[in-house]
């Protein structure tokens, strides 16, 4: 279906590099299929599937790619390059960089499926992103983000994103594609249909396919709706649930790699093979064709067993060594024998957990019966995990080794059950925000010789344990990208969430925002796409996602994010996610401009964690958001009340002083402001937050401004703007005082070619008209009167008030503003477009 609002997103990027990013089913390779097909004569394209790459190097099948295409002259270093495989594989990036330079007509080179990449490929694609070869307009598509080099093209700005939120169907888009396949639905049952599967094409589509192979639309919408498994599950299962057995035998026989038509005549012993699948293709929606004519069955479907609606018992194109085990806890729930059950649960635990099957776990542990349940060690761990996935709060017997008795646990299921606990206060830990769990310790080498759900499972609990116990950062990022992968690679859904979202908290605590909000995009994602948009589980993503906008200095983004996550997790929110995505959104209102509206969310949000303890990381966030806040309004008591509330949970780290340095400033005691951070900057005091010597640095720059040591200035500026570069935050530029804009301003001016960050930090600054509000009406006439030539005994005659009380009003104003003199105060009130 054409999509050209799409194709108007991708004409906007211009000549940036392009990421198309989003999960399975979500017209990816739909949208570029169209896209290159109806580029004009002039934008000559070349399409490389990565997939090959996955186990090598990515330059063979780049230059294999530019090499067939015809704009790429014969004379071309990209045909020598690519002549022959060991050539290719052994081509220096240096090498086809230089090549890829000096073509003669620049290329559009679309390289599909890069998530597949292994690390060699990650490698030379990175290169490829950061040598921005001339030759060449590169589009990405990938199922996941990839890190390196795109990240540092976002923050320049030279990265055009397409993504799933832009992707997803709108209500019109939804009723246009199911009138294309000839269905009538009522305006009603369009918008359910769009709300239920969120917009995901592939949803819409697979509504399409179930309705007409016969399904009427209002008792399927309803059985849609009161499902409890993820939509694409229920979904998968209704159309296989009406699909002739022969065809269900050849999706079978297809599997999820790119299969060849006469590969699958033998593998399936149809001559129509090829006629059939496209016949499949087009009603079922459950099989796809790759551009090169291969095809496969959609990731969808290849990891997951498919169901019919009701328990009908249709089995999917794959099983996954285990049999179905959702399918065979269904039929033991039907029976209803509690012994039964507890054996499924014993030997299927761990695929129905990292596939997100925890409603029917929980079901079947209700029928077992809670004295059992709390009687069993493994029982009680599952009941944990369920628990928390159901945003419920644990129970004594959910507690690791608190079984008394019960089944006696044999050496292999031993080590499972340490796995299950392990795993259980990791997820815990991440559903609730308490970072202060203990997991205990796994062994992940005797996991290796495991299935993979229970090799994954111990990869997160080493990681979870190497995090929450030895603050190995290192270590933790090891063993949870490689459970990522492995939840990738065996279509664990709901396990890849989680990893994503742990490994989006790990990423923060580094100080790699850029890595922290790619990951916790992708945990979201991967969210919407499975139907676990309410698991708790993703309230941190989701927090890190609105905390990432704030410090990018995306004040309405961060509103919008920090709005959408409290609403999207209901009543399963934990506490200490409500409060702080409270926090971060009233931070939001703030840079926006409702200063003191923002306050007062802050300061409720504090208010309301009562005894809910809180990490240092956690609570240094708060304190700092509500403190700067507070001292920018002038509100010396509230900021003392917060600073306090600081100390006594963290003790006199760096954030503590950079606050009490905040606040001698404002008093307009720079040389103490600069005393107080200097143990911050000789590395002294030590930081909770990664961003903290930022803040720092900005407060001497400020302080040696107003000294008039402007060398020492610049030189604190120039090392402000160099980490605030590394580390992606931008806000403490926006929020900073006028004497340190205006330096900063300076600084922009004073470079012959100044670096992208500079420019952004200084594009950051507060939104015009903002001040106002702020200020009374005799301050509004001093403002008004500053820029001219008056002396301030003149203005105390203008407003009629004695030359003392017009100082002590302009040193108000001053800290109002944030600056230091009445030239700054000019400077700070034209930026924020209060003067002309």
């Amino acid at each position: 279906m054409p999509r050209p609002r799409l194709l108007a997103a991708l004409a906007d990027a211009a000549e940036r590099t392009v990421l198309v990013c989003a999960p399975p089913g979500f017209g990816k390779t739909s949208l570029l299929v169209d896209w290159v097909r109806t580029a004009t004569p002039a934008t000559p394209t070349a399409w490389a599937d990565a997939s090959p790459a996955r186990d090598g190097p990515l330059w063979p099948v780049v230059l294999a790619a530019l090499s067939s295409c015809p704009a790429v002259p014969a004379g071309s270093a990209v045909h020598a390059l690519a002549g022959g495989a060991t050539a290719a594989r052994s081509a220096p990036a240096a090498d086809v960089v230089r090549a890829l330079d000096v073509l003669p007509v620049r290329v559009t080179l679309v390289l599909h499926d890069v998530h597949g990449l292994g690390p060699a490929g990650l490698a030379d694609l990175d290169a490829l992103v950061a040598a921005r070869p001339a030759g060449i307009r590169l589009v990405l598509c990938s199922q996941s983000d990839t890190p390196g080099a795109l990240s540092s093209l976002r923050s320049a700005g030279l990265l055009g994103e397409v993504r799933a939120d832009l992707l997803r169907f709108s209500t019109d888009e939804t009723h246009d594609l199911l009138r294309r396949l000839d269905l009538h639905l009522t305006a009603g049952q369009v918008r359910d249909v769009r709300a239920r599967t969120g917009g995901w094409p592939l949803g819409v589509r697979l509504v399409g396919a179930a309705l007409r192979g016969g399904a009427d639309a209002a008792p399927f919408l309803e059985r849609l709706a009161a499902t409890d498994r993820s939509v694409g599950d229920f979904l998968v299962g209704e159309v296989l649930a009406g699909l002739p057995a022969p065809d269900r035998d050849l999706l079978v026989a297809v599997g999820p790699e790119p299969a060849s038509v006469d590969d699958l005549v033998v593998r399936s012993g149809r001559r129509d093979a090829g006629e059939a699948l496209d016949r499949l293709a087009r009603e079922s929606r459950l099989v796809g064709r790759e551009p090169g004519g291969a095809y496969r069955v959609l990731a969808l479907v290849a990891p997951r067993p498919g169901r019919g609606s009701g328990g009908s018992g249709a089995r999917g194109p794959r099983t996954t060594g285990h049999g179905d085990p959702r399918s065979a806890l269904d039929d033991a729930l039907r029976g209803g024998d509690p012994v039964v059950l507890a054996e499924l649960v014993h030997r299927s635990a761990g695929v129905l957990l990292v596939t997100g099957d925890h409603a029917v776990l929980g079901e079947a542990l209700s029928r077992i019966g809670e004295r059992a349940v709390a009687a069993d060690a493994w029982l009680s761990a599952c009941a944990a995990l369920v628990r928390t996935e159901a945003g419920s709060p644990l129970v004594p017997s959910d507690r690791p080794g608190s079984a008394a008795g019960g089944v006696p646990a044999p050496s292999a299921r031993a080590a499972r059950l340490a796995v299950l606990e392990a795993a259980a206060a990791v997820f815990a830990a991440l559903a609730t925000g308490d970072l202060g769990g203990a997991p205990g310790p796994v062994d992940v080498a005797l996991s290796r010789s495991d299935s993979p759900e229970w090799t994954a499972l111990a990869l997160v609990g080493a990681g979870g344990r190497a995090l929450l116990v030895h603050r190995d950062t290192a270590r933790a990022t090891a063993a949870l990208e490689e459970a990522a992968e492995l939840a990738r690679a065996h279509g664990f859904g709901h396990l890849g969430m989680q990893c994503l979202g742990l490994l989006a908290g790990v990423a923060g605590i580094e100080g790699d925002h850029r890595s922290m909000v790619v990951r916790a995009a992708g945990a979201d994602e991967a969210a919407t796409a499975g139907g676990w948009e309410s698991s708790p589980s993703t309230a941190a993503s989701r927090w890190m996602l609105a905390y990432g906008a704030l410090l990018r200095s995306e004040p309405v983004e961060a509103h919008r994010l920090a709005g959408r996550a409290l609403q999207r997790g209901g009543s399963a929110l934990h506490p200490r996610y409500v409060h702080a995505l409270r926090a971060v959104r009233g931070a939001a209102a703030f840079d926006a401009g409702q200063r003191h509206r923002g306050l007062r969310e802050m300061q409720a949000a504090r208010a309301a964690l009562g005894e809910v303890r809180l990490s240092d990381e956690q609570t240094a966030v708060l304190a700092v958001l509500e403190h700067s806040a507070a001292v920018a309004l002038d509100l010396p008591a509230a900021a003392d009340e917060v600073l306090t509330w600081l100390a006594d949970r963290i003790g006199a780290r760096a954030e503590v002083l950079v606050m009490r340095a905040w606040a001698a400033q404002a008093a307009g005691r720079d040389r103490a402001a600069t005393a107080l951070v200097e143990p911050v900057l000789d590395g002294v005091a030590t930081p909770v937050l990664p961003h903290t010597a930022v803040e720092a640095l900005l407060v001497e720059a400020g302080a040696r401004v107003v000294e008039g040591d402007v060398p020492a200035a610049r030189r604190a500026l120039r090392d402000a703007l160099s980490s605030g570069a590394c580390l992606d935050v931008v806000r403490p530029f926006a929020t900073a005082g006028g004497q340190t804009r205006e330096l900063l301003a300076d600084h922009v001016v004073r470079s012959g070619t100044p670096e992208p960050f500079a420019v952004r930090a200084l594009g950051a600054g507060p939104p015009r008209g903002r001040g106002p509000r702020d200020l009374d009406d005799d301050e509004v006439l001093l403002l008004a009167l500053l820029p001219s030539a008056l002396s301030v005994e003149e203005i105390s005659r203008v407003q009629r008030i004695a030359a003392g009380d017009a100082r002590a009003r302009l040193r108000t104003l001053y800290r109002k503003l944030g600056a230091s003199s009445r030239r700054t105060a000019v400077w700070a009130a034209r930026e924020r477009g209060l003067l002309r």
